[in-house]
């Protein structure tokens, strides 16, 4: 199948170096910026450098990769989508949860595969943590801590209050996962705790309340933290180092320090080649997305992203 690459960002370069390891070609490149498309499709060989419109309306491009702005996110899947491609897109998905829910809709609708592009639900180690923990080896769940943080200079798009930036629309996806894989979409109450600057959150706390239990997150790009993932339980907990969304490395920890036990990974590069695994199999399965981050969970992340951008539950510091 022939890959279409939407952005040429820092992921994106990531992406045609997985896809090139992985796959061999890449048909097409194409964005908003002439000399920036044209740059990349020299770097990696690319036969096709292309305008949005072009790349979607060639029958010959099978798949869209989308790592462009946020804000963009919606209307380029509608349009891939429109145009009968299957869409891996990176984190979020969109901005709004009904825009995933009519995204998700046209998709399965026309028998295509959509995948939101957190990687961090492919890792091996990651998948590995849910099957111990939900098999009950450290009890009942009844507390979930994930950080994330990542320091960005102003004037990048991440900082950018015109192009969706802030610490929730970057960082939120992965910190959702954990919280969502465990605990379920079902949360009763949401709360954020945020310091802004220059129109941006830098830093942002949060908490879920569910019926039996609790989980927080803190997530910043212009405040450092600790970025590590704690998972409480009736009998242990597990433990997850910084950076935790990389995961390639865990504990099990007990009461008597004997039963403790740890967990070690290796990944190849950047990990993406785990999540290309698993965007392919899902086409060659004709199946609308994977079970690693479900429809419910792209839409409830969005819906997350979507009561913080319109100023709800926030209190500022």
């Amino acid at each position: 199948m022939n890959w279409g690459i939407l952005g040429q960002g820092v992921i994106a370069h990531q992406m045609a170096q997985a896809l090139l390891q992985e796959h061999g070609t890449i048909y097409a490149v194409a964005g908003r910026h002439p000399k920036k498309v044209e740059a990349f499709a020299k770097q990696y060989t690319i036969a096709h450098a292309y305008t949005i419109d072009e790349v979607m309306q060639d029958e010959h491009v099978d798949i869209v990769y989308i790592a462009t702005p946020h804000s963009n996110h919606f209307e380029y899947i509608m349009q891939a989508l429109q145009h009968h491609k299957h869409v891996l897109c990176e984190t979020p998905l969109t901005l709004v949860s009904t825009e995933a829910v009519s995204l998700i809709e046209l998709a399965r609708e026309r028998h295509l595969t959509l995948m939101e592009a957190n990687k961090t639900a492919h890792f091996p180690a990651f998948n590995h943590l849910i099957s111990l923990i939900k098999s009950g080896l450290i009890g009942t769940i009844v507390d979930i801590d994930a950080s994330l943080s990542t320091l960005r200079q102003e004037g990048l798009r991440e900082m950018d209050p015109s192009q969706a930036g802030g610490s929730v629309t970057e960082n939120i996806s992965f910190v959702l996962l954990p919280i969502f894989k465990f605990l379920g979409t079902g949360y009763k109450d949401l709360m954020f705790f945020s310091s802004f600057r220059g129109g941006v959150d830098i830093y942002t706390k949060g908490i879920l309340q569910y019926p039996s239990a609790v989980a927080s997150f803190k997530i910043g790009l212009g405040v450092k933290t600790e970025g590590n993932l704690v998972i409480s339980g009736t009998r242990g907990y597990a433990y997850v180092p910084a950076p935790w969304w990389k995961t390639d490395y865990f504990e099990l920890r007990y009461e008597d320090i004997n039963m403790n036990r740890k967990y070690f990974y290796s990944y190849a590069g950047e990990g993406l080649r785990y999540e290309l695994q698993e965007f392919i199999s899902c086409i060659n399965k004709r199946i609308l997305t994977s079970h690693r981050l479900t429809t419910s969970e792209m839409v409830a992340s969005a819906g997350v992203i979507e009561c913080f951008r319109n100023g709800e539950h926030i209190t500022l510091f």
